[in-house]
């Protein structure tokens, strides 16, 4: 493949480590295929023959964690319009048979996390919990001490909302039930949401739902998102459900993350929540402010604020804004 060598530097351009287990690509691919260290990127690759000779890779790589992609560059110059036409539909033959299988695997992971699900006892400890400083909810818990978190989809019925679960071990590494679709998919903390519910808030992490649940002495219903590339699904999804609420979006603060092509502070936590709540009417945010004495390199969302300066500084931080919203929308 003509190009291979040149994919795996747009991949390291792009801010991918590359994991022992990577090389060489799996080329090709019938849908994303999850890889990089810590599982945070994805790539979804083929070939292409064009006439005059030679094998190219195409196909687009991204990252979870700040929801981009980007399409394998590819000097496509000397093709003639035919060979364009010809590598369009190819492509979009691809697409289809990969949401297809997509659709496959996402009922298969339906399967599996119910299974899942039902293991898991109402009752029980959680190392992870306790070093986060937050009381579990709408969770189950494991012998080993994992915690099973609920991937839902609250525009599907009550049979078929469970997508996934989200297994948080001890030591705080996260496992998903394999081949979920995320998008979309969240879990609510605290009590239904209905017509009456003037306004839900939306976080990234389990733990950081936690903390907001407890700053607002429990009465502010939290949908927890996942990452922040989710946020683009899940809001927009509650706007159409209780189009009365509304909604504000607790961000995550990173501060310190690099665009992975021009290596720029770009802070994906904020972006994706300033831009969802551009774009979805009766949207809010609002991100933790620390304080610089004691803020750690690692310290982006709520609970990190929870756990840095305590309780107080989240609740009085949420509540001015919460106040404000409530003031000028009642």
């Amino acid at each position: 493949m003509e190009n291979y060598q040149s994919v795996i530097a747009q991949m390291e351009d792009f801010g991918v480590v590359f994991a022992g287990k990577d090389l060489p690509l799996r080329i090709p691919t019938d849908k994303r295929k999850t890889f990089g260290k810590g599982g945070k990127w994805w790539y979804w690759l083929r070939e292409f023959r064009p006439d005059a000779g030679g094998t190219f890779v195409v196909g687009r790589f991204g990252s979870y964690r700040t929801g981009e992609s980007v399409k394998v560059e590819v000097n496509w110059q000397p093709l003639a319009d035919a060979e364009r036409a010809r590598l369009d539909a190819e492509r979009r033959a691809a697409e289809d048979r990969a949401d297809v299988l997509r659709r496959e695997e996402a009922e298969l992971a339906a399967c599996s996390a119910a299974e899942l699900w039902h293991r898991g006892s109402p009752k029980g400890t959680s190392a992870y919990l306790d070093r986060k400083g937050v009381v579990g909810e709408a969770c189950r818990y494991l012998p080993d001490g994992s915690i099973l978190v609920p991937l839902l989809r609250y525009d599907y019925s009550r049979e078929h909302a469970l997508r996934a679960c989200q297994r948080i071990l001890p030591d705080g590494n996260k496992r998903f039930t394999k081949g979920f679709a995320k998008a979309g998919c969240c879990v609510r903390l605290g009590n239904a949401v209905d017509a009456s519910t003037r306004l839900v808030m939306v976080c990234e992490g389990y733990a950081t739902g936690l903390t907001l649940r407890m700053a607002s002495h429990h009465e502010i219903p939290v949908f927890v998102a996942l990452d922040a590339g989710n946020l683009q699904h899940v809001v927009p999804l509650l706007r159409g459900l209780y189009p009365q609420a509304r909604i504000l979006v607790c961000a995550d603060d990173d501060y310190r993350t690099r665009n992975q092509q021009t290596g720029e502070l770009c802070n994906p936590g904020r972006t994706a929540a300033k831009a969802i709540a551009k774009q979805v009417t009766g949207c809010d945010f609002v991100w933790p402010v620390f304080a610089p004495a004691t803020r750690q390199i690692k310290d982006t969302d709520f609970n990190d604020l929870h756990a840095r300066q305590g309780l107080e500084a989240v609740r009085r931080q949420l509540l001015a804004v919460v106040q404000a919203i409530r003031k000028q929308h009642g």
